[in-house]
């Protein structure tokens, strides 16, 4: 017999994390689209930099590889800055679709 104050909470419930393993696995997500992620997105948009200058061959790929250093920290915050992991990942291949598509376009060819 238990009263109305005896009440317990489930401990698990099938297919629900628990809180910890969810921020574990938030932060994991976000750490590989920041580190790996981030490293093609930068590497894409020195690409696309460098195809795109008015320069020579060797300072675009100087000028575009020094910006992609400067894109891969803003990267960075941005996967730890970004409310939703939803909108991070639509939003790094959402560029990096933009910068691939920008390489191409300029002659690029693997």
């Amino acid at each position: 017999m238990a009263n109305g104050g005896m009440h317990r909470r489930a401990l698990a419930l099938a297919g629900n994390l628990s809180p910890a393993v969810q921020a574990r696995l938030n932060i994991a997500l976000r750490m590989l689209v920041a580190g790996p992620g981030g490293y093609g997105l930068a590497s894409l948009g020195g690409m696309a930099l460098g195809l795109w200058l008015p320069l020579s061959r060797a300072d675009g790929a100087m000028a575009g590889t020094l910006c992609g250093l400067l894109l891969w920290p803003v990267v960075f915050i941005a996967a730890f800055g970004v409310s939703s992991l939803r909108r991070l990942v639509l939003g790094a291949g959402a560029c990096m679709g933009v910068f691939a598509l920008m390489v191409f376009v300029a002659g690029w060819r693997p």
